[in-house]
Parts: C-alpha cells; structure tokens; sequence
C-alpha cells in the first residue's frame, strides 16, 4: 500500500474536486471536424481522435444504429461510437458519476453530424439499488464498484454514493424504438463487466449485437474463465481479444486464454 493510501485510509483525505473541461478540435479525413470536451482532471489522459478508429467501427455498425455505453466516463469512446452510428444513429451513454457527468454533458452537445447522445446517469444493476463506488482520489477521476475486489488494495478510499438501475428496463420504458436497433454493447466498468452483461442479456439474445468489454486487471482466473463461460455458452458468442479501436479481432480467446494478459478488451461476435 502507498504511503499515500495510507494515510488516506486513516481519514486524511482531501476535500472533494472539481474539473472543467476544454474543448478541442480535430480534424478527420472523412468526418471533417470533430470537437471534444477534455476534462480537465489531472489523471485524465487527453483524448485523441483517428479516422481508422472510427473506420474499424463502421465495419460492424451501420447508419442509423444503436450503440449502449457502460461506464462512459467523459465521452471519449461515446463520441467515436457516435461518429461511427451517424445522424440517423442514437448512442445511450451510462455514466453514474457526477464530478465528470458535466463533461459528458458538454460533449453530447458537440458534433451535430453525429448520432444525438443520450445520457443515463445511473449504474448498471440487475434492479433498482443504491450503490457505493471508490475511486483514487478527490476528484473522483477512476472508479466503481470494488466491493468484492478491495478498496485497500486497489487504492480507492474516496466513496460516491450512485444509483444503480437496469438498463434494459431504462430503454425499455424510455426509448422502446430503439432496442431493436442496437448493435454494440460496450463495457467498462472496474471488473464488474460480467454482472453488467447479465444485466442487459435481454437486448443481448433479442438483438444479438456485438459486445466490447474490459478483463480487469484485479479479476481471478475464476472470473475470467466464468465470465468467457456466459459469453460462449450462455449468450452464443465468439471471444476475441481487442486493440481498441484500430483492430477488433485481434485473436480469438479460448477459455484457456482469458490469463494470457494481465489487463486487457474483448470483442465479441454472435457464433450464430
């Protein structure tokens, strides 16, 4: 444990922060200009926006689809996925956290050509719960559910206190014309990525999109052989490891392969 956390454990924590954001601009051989909202958070790497991503996207989306982004964060990968959707497109961002949600917000009001963004500011759980996330530090930068990974051990003492909802009920109730037209899952949420897959298995057997999700680096050889187990033979899919964005199929992943890598994505693709 760092000396920091240490103390940080004894109650010596620093006050809460915010962040603005800056707006940058960058230029694409296709999509022209592309403005983002960089949130302005010292932990927060600067976002950077390539043609061949959003290429590599528009092999598997078409225009006018639906994309669901869990764990948001800023918007980075929820303004490339509207890039690649286009106007006629929609992309619903989840994103819980409140010190970066203004930052989404800015962004969601950017880029006109792209595909509108639609914010849920909630967890996604199974139901309806209150839920306590932990992040690194007071400005509440890198976070989420740690409760069965270890706050201690992984160096977030400060909690947020999120509300948790299914999103599928979410969608359901609030976008219902639109849940026949996802076509990308995406999941980024500190480890909890299986139970999050679970949660939306009823668009993912109705609509059989393709799913890109994180294999935290805290996660056990359980865990990853269990959560590789759903996606194979519970949901139907085929697993690939991922470079985001530039190469989706890497490689395809065995049960056997989920340990090859300490921290690393998946992409995954229905078998039938």
């Amino acid at each position: 444990m760092k000396l920091r956390t240490k103390f940080e454990a004894l109650g010596f924590r620093s006050p809460p922060r915010t962040y603005g954001h800056r707006v940058a601009t960058f230029q694409l051989e296709r999509e022209g200009s592309v403005q983002f909202a960089q949130w302005l958070h010292p932990k927060c790497a600067p976002t950077n926006f390539d043609q061949a991503e959003v290429d590599e996207l528009r092999n598997y989306l078409r225009p006018g689809d639906a994309v669901i982004d869990v764990g948001a964060h800023s918007g980075d990968t929820t303004v490339l996925f509207a890039l690649a959707a286009g106007a006629e497109g929609r992309v619903f961002a989840v994103e819980p956290n409140r010190y970066v949600l203004p930052v989404l917000q800015a962004n969601a009001a950017l880029n006109p050509k792209a595909a509108p963004i639609e914010i849920l500011p909630y967890a996604a759980t199974s139901e309806t719960m209150p839920l306590v996330f932990n992040y690194s530090d007071a400005g509440f930068c890198n976070g989420g559910d740690l409760s069965d990974k270890g706050i201690f051990r992984a160096g977030h003492l400060y909690r947020l206190d999120v509300e948790g909802r299914n999103i599928a009920d979410e969608l359901a109730a609030t976008a219902p014309e639109w849940l026949s037209r996802v076509r990308l899952i995406k999941t980024d949420t500190e480890g909890n990525d299986q139970s999050v897959i679970e949660s939306l298995a009823p668009i993912i057997r109705e609509t059989r999109p393709y799913l890109i999700s994180e294999i935290y680096k805290r996660s056990t050889e359980a865990e990853r052989r269990a959560f590789h187990r759903l996606l194979t033979e519970d949901l139907g899919y085929r697993v690939y490891r991922a470079e985001l964005y530039t190469r989706l199929r890497a490689e395809e992943l065995g049960a056997d392969d989920m340990m090859k890598f300490e921290h690393f994505d998946i992409f995954c693709v229905p078998a039938d």
